[in-house]
């Protein structure tokens, strides 16, 4: 029996692990599997329980070195490349195409690795990204709403209905997972809400199931120059903006905001990107700043770990059926495209266009 392991977080201020004790039942019927001491003590789940599911409980050194497949949630920390070898198969979530050292790593201890946000169905769907997404979605709305308050610089313009008070004005630039949820959620709190994309038709068939309230824009220099300065906030959530995404919210766009305007950058890119006016993270300890044009600022990167019992949760029961289609590509040879997809490297060579890219980039500016 192929043995696998699930770890425990090494990030700072990280919460999350990657499967539930109530996860890991499948996954025993098809392998052996350890969980590192302490993987979910931190949202309160305990190692029997883990045991009580069919886990047996190692060490961090046991789990990295007698194991077939690492599965994680984030990617590894500098503390663990010391780990990475050769004969290292493993799955997280990456966001390796803005990590040049950890491409380099990668590449040098010739590691098989998977990448969760890039596994795509063959219908275009991006089922493990779903999860995080609606919540960092849901978030940015409420983020947006309580620092549209006075005091935090916001013009004091509530983001729900009160009876008797205009409706409040919404963007939404994307409609993805992310996007998707922030919509359905700002549209539910009696905002208008404007959603830009590159693709009017897809916009156009969407809008037949969405509220009077939703206006389905193309994503034009344009449809922008008019609508934004006009938004209460701003919610940027395209799939992903690097080094050569070209810019949507231009500088000047984001110079022709009205203060007290709330932007929330929940892509969280690098590099210039799709909004490269803010070009300052923030976090959750400290969200915001104020634009030299009064805008409110906030570019969180990861948005879903304020929650992290509720995130784990929901990730988990979605991330067991694709961890475990994972693991039979790669440990039983059971090919299945949807999971390949979402292979970044095999054996230490680059296997997906999206981080060829990036390395060619890293390589040619000599980052």
């Amino acid at each position: 029996m192929k043995k696998v392991a699930v770890l425990k977080e090494t990030i700072n201020g990280e919460n999350r692990v990657i499967l539930l004790p109530k996860d890991i039942e499948d996954l025993a019927k098809k392998y052996e599997v350890y969980v590192e001491k302490g993987a979910g003590e931190a949202l309160g789940f305990s190692d029997n329980e883990y045991k009580k599911h069919g886990a047996i409980i190692k060490d961090k050194e046991y789990c990295w070195t007698n194991s077939d497949f690492i599965i994680k949630y984030k990617g590894p920390t500098q503390e663990e490349y010391k780990y990475l070898n050769g004969n290292t198969k493993m799955s997280a979530i990456f966001h390796a195409e803005g990590n040049y050292e950890l491409l380099k790593e990668l590449q040098k201890k010739k590691v098989t690795a998977y990448t969760y946000e890039f596994i795509e169905t063959d219908d275009g769907y991006f089922p493990m990204a779903y999860p995080g997404g609606e919540i960092a979605g849901k978030m940015a709305i409420m983020y947006a709403n309580f620092y549209q308050q006075k005091q935090y610089g916001g013009t004091g313009k509530a983001l729900f209905q009160i009876r008797g008070a205009s409706k409040s004005k919404i963007a939404v630039i994307g409609y993805g997972n992310v996007g998707g949820a922030a919509i359905k959620l700002a549209s539910e709190l009696g905002n208008e809400v404007y959603v830009f994309g590159s693709n009017i038709n897809k916009l156009k068939k969407m809008s037949v199931y969405m509220d009077e309230n939703i206006h389905c824009l193309e994503s034009t220099e344009e449809n922008l120059k008019k609508v934004l300065p006009e938004m209460d906030a701003i919610i940027g959530a395209i799939l992903i903006s690097t080094y050569d995404t070209e810019p949507i919210i231009t500088k000047e766009i984001f110079n022709s905001l009205k203060a007290g305007t709330v932007v929330i950058d929940v892509t969280c890119g690098y590099g210039s990107g799709y909004i490269p006016s803010i070009d300052k993270y923030t976090t959750l300890n400290d969200p915001i700043y104020v634009s030299d044009n009064g805008v409110v600022c906030c570019k969180i990167d990861n948005l879903p770990s304020a929650y992290p019992k509720s995130t784990t949760e929901a990730y988990s029961s979605n991330a067991k059926e694709w961890i475990i289609k994972i693991l039979d590509n790669e440990l039983q040879g059971k090919e299945n495209s949807e999971v390949v997809r979402g292979k970044i490297f095999d054996k230490g060579k680059i296997s997906h266009q999206v981080i060829k890219e990036h390395w060619d980039y890293y390589e040619k500016n000599n980052i």
